[in-house]
């Protein structure tokens, strides 16, 4: 026999469903004459040896139709009635039985589907390019109810136990599902009705749901066999099971949409919820949900960073695991400042003080007084070790800020690394970074980069806390000014997308040094409960490097720390 196109010899495990924990059967991956392989399930493809870029069209090649005998198929219970109405019959030759389906296009034979019994192999003959549904040419068009089944022996199966009601299979198996919907869909939709019978196995039941997505709404539905196919439940003795799934097929409804009857309800998660370090906010946003996405926005100067590193080290005590991708300074930067909070020691000042003493003592000037808390080189090494045996994983983007890539990276901490928290300090410095001349529009990187980063958190369940600069106006947003969710810098989804949105307000230049260090703590946004306006102030510590959650009262609608700077914070 001589074929003119890559036909299906057979079927083997296919590698990626597996990795998953699919293809049960075995039998997911189609192979092809031509060598490529084709999972329908999950969409794994192989190249095969003749492939090539651009598909050239090919006149029919003339072909002589191979000749058969209506027979009965006893190994399937298809009677010979049942064989001669679909014209499917069997050639006997030397090397062995062929079943010969015929494949019609307008009513013409255009090609056969043949397939060997022993050793098991398909084969094409002719040109079954754009092919009619196997059986379609006996239907007219438009009724109450048509079958739609993977194969011709179960097309053939479910004619003969449902009493003659028009039935149809793909051309070409599951793996054309969709192609072979696709070209005969004018004549599918004439009927009110369209059952999708295929086979209960991976493979099978996702093709019916992509077919049932492209046949006109209301009409689909899809039909569930007690065994993997019509005709394994006619040879097992279910043939009236095969009746029932017809009519008590269930109307198709896309994945998104589901019945009040079919949502379930899980256990409750005790770690579904988890605090933040500071009481206030806890009260406020009622703690950080799984797959929130908050936002910290602010003036240049403000202490983003800073309260970020706290909330990464709050987590890392708790045992939590934390990602970060810190663009404006380096990993190493990054662990300093985290030690600086196990030892309440801000450790690049203090060094960098060492540096220009000594300096200025080999220049012969008196040093400097040195007015932050001090540490030693074995209490540096203590909390390192510490740090080292918590779960933290840092972006390291190497001085390139290459940016192409960090969604990829941060799902991997989120998917890989099993991290609870990420933080991305910050959205607008990635932007930057991502512009090309292709691309220069800094609002639509932006909300690409929210809408993966949502994404994510939705699939994962890991909270996301987003750094965010806000726009120059006339507003002096460093020395205080009320910040508003019209002052993100960027785009629209930094507010329309994040659960909730925290603005910080600091005036660097205010003369009492109190409130020169108090942070104020204004929730913009808040999806959990909807409260918002002033939720905390945090005072920065110059001598320690922590913050501090403080009491304030509001003045003229401005928010004024009220502490004592020297007394010790207790608890």
């Amino acid at each position: 026999m001589t074929d003119e196109e890559s036909y299906k010899v057979g079927e083997e495990p296919c590698p990626k469903c597996r990795e998953m924990g699919n293809d049960r059967s075995g039998d997911n991956l189609a192979v092809y004459s031509d060598g490529h392989k084709f999972c329908f399930a999950c969409k794994h493809y192989v190249k095969g040896n003749n492939e090539m870029n651009t598909p050239v069209e090919r006149e029919p090649k003339p072909w002589t139709p191979l000749v058969g005998e209506y027979e009965a198929i006893p190994s399937r219970g298809i009677e010979e009635k049942t064989c001669r109405k679909f014209g499917y019959t069997i050639a006997r030759r030397d090397s062995g039985a062929f079943h010969i389906a015929p494949v019609y296009k307008n009513r013409e034979l255009i090609g056969q589907h043949v397939r060997q019994e022993d050793p098991k192999d398909f084969k094409w003959k002719g040109t079954p390019r754009g092919a009619e549904l196997f059986g379609q040419h006996l239907w007219e068009r438009g009724g109450k109810k048509i079958v739609v089944t993977e194969g011709e022996i179960d097309a053939m199966t479910v004619y003969q136990v449902n009493n003659g009601w028009p039935v149809v299979s793909l051309p070409n198996g599951v793996q054309s599902a969709e192609r072979s919907i696709k070209d005969n869909l004018e004549f599918l939709a004439s009927y009110n009705e369209i059952i999708i019978m295929f086979d209960n196995d991976d493979a099978g039941q996702s093709a019916a749901k992509v077919v049932a997505a492209i046949l006109p709404p209301g009409k689909a539905k899809i039909a569930a066999l007690p065994l993997k196919d019509a005709n394994d439940c006619l040879m097992n003795g279910q043939s009236k099971q095969v009746v029932s799934a017809i009519w008590q097929a269930s109307p198709y409804s896309p994945d998104e949409i589901m019945h009040v009857s079919s949502i379930t309800r899980t256990d409750v998660d005790m770690d579904s919820v988890i605090p933040y370090p500071w009481e206030s906010l806890n009260k406020f946003l009622v703690g950080n949900a799984k797959s929130d996405l908050t936002l910290w926005a602010s003036g240049t100067g403000s202490g983003k960073s800073t309260i970020l590193r706290e909330l990464a080290a709050y987590h890392l005590d708790a045992g939590r695991s934390v990602g970060m991708v810190m663009l404006e300074e380096s990993p190493s930067e990054t662990l300093d400042d985290l030690i600086s909070l196990k030892i309440n020691s801000p450790v690049r000042v203090v060094r960098a003080m060492e540096i220009m003493n000594h300096v200025r003592e080999k220049e012969g000037k008196h040093p400097m007084a040195v007015e932050f808390a001090g540490f030693d080189q074995e209490e540096y090494d203590a909390a390192r070790a510490s740090l080292n045996d918590t779960n933290l994983y840092m972006y390291n983007h190497m001085g390139r800020k290459a940016m192409d890539n960090i969604l990829g990276r941060i799902e991997y901490m989120a998917v890989s690394l099993e991290c609870d928290v990420i933080i991305l300090d910050h959205i607008t410095a990635l932007a930057n970074a991502m512009l090309t001349d292709d691309n220069q529009n800094e609002r639509i990187i932006i909300d690409n980069v929210m809408s993966g980063l949502e994404s994510l958190a939705e699939r994962t369940g890991v909270r996301i806390h987003i750094v965010s600069q806000l726009k120059k106006s006339d507003k002096a947003h460093e020395e205080g000014s009320r910040g508003t969710l019209q002052d993100l810098k960027g785009a629209g989804s930094l507010a329309s997308v994040p659960d909730a949105v925290i603005m910080l307000e600091r005036n660097r230049q205010d003369p009492d040094e109190v409130k020169a260090n108090t942070t104020t703590v204004r929730v913009l946004k808040n999806r959990m409960t909807g409260r918002v306006g002033p939720a905390s102030a945090f005072y920065y510590d110059r001598t320690t490097g922590r913050l501090r959650d403080v009491e304030f009262e509001e003045e003229d609608g401005k928010i004024v720390p009220n502490i004592d700077p020297f007394k010790e914070e207790s608890g």
